[in-house]
């Protein structure tokens, strides 16, 4: 069966995080660290991430796992545990602010959509979103590559529930074998798209995970060969 579709995931596929922001809020609890230092660390949290989606069956990244996740991710860096509320506290209001803290776009990513778009593919955005996806894709000026938009919190389903990728291939008429979904984690985008019988390819761009049972790919341009060679 042809492919006619690649959804996309948002953060850290699509778009990553503002690395200075956070480098300047660890700077003033006086933990010096680079952008290598929090792209490191950030792979350093996918095990346990994953850990937390397959083994204890949570659903994306609610509330607590946030709070759960930065107090690693921050303490993992060296800031102190008196720093560490105040810190995430800050976090927590400057990702509310506008389209919040995920707008550099991933290498490649503008390029990846239109040669997409120009081989006459559909495109869409799967992602675990609090309401602002569209805005963020708007933001990014990005508004005419995408033939769907799903934000998790609009339809009230999460990845990995296959329901969010049932919900997109109904949306664009598709059967699962004939959209591919790209995301950067195993357990959430990859087994997520294939509980739905969609392929889920790993963009995995600095080598996080070891061997898997599934199509790996460490540059977004690469998923227009899968999808048109």
């Amino acid at each position: 069966m042809a492919i006619r579709a690649v959804s996309f995931d948002m953060g850290h596929t699509l778009l990553f995080p503002r690395y200075d922001w956070y480098r300047s809020i660890v700077a003033e609890t006086g933990v010096d660290i680079g952008q290598e230092d929090l792209k490191q660390r950030e792979s350093e949290l996918r095990s346990w991430f994953d850990s937390m989606i397959l083994d204890e069956g949570r659903k994306g990244m609610d509330d607590d796992l946030w709070g759960q996740y930065f107090r690693r991710f921050f303490s993992g860096l060296g800031v102190g545990e008196e720093s560490l509320d105040p810190l995430l506290k800050r976090l927590y209001l400057e990702h509310l602010e506008g389209v919040g803290l995920w707008t550099e776009p991933a290498p490649g990513a503008e390029e990846t959509l239109k040669a997409l778009v120009d081989a006459g593919l559909a495109v869409a955005c799967v992602s675990n979103n609090d309401g602002r996806l569209e805005s963020m894709i708007e933001h990014q000026g990005w508004t005419g590559y995408f033939d769907l938009m799903v934000d998790s919190r609009a339809i009230r389903i999460a990845k990995p529930d296959p329901g969010i990728f049932r919900h997109a291939l109904d949306r664009l008429g598709l059967e699962p074998g004939e959209m591919i979904h790209v995301g950067d984690y195993y357990s959430v985008d990859v087994i997520g798209a294939r509980n739905a019988g969609v392929e889920g390819v790993l963009y995995d761009p600095r080598g996080a995970y070891g061997e898997l049972d599934c199509r790996v790919i460490t540059e977004l341009t690469a998923i227009i060969e899968v999808v048109t060679g």
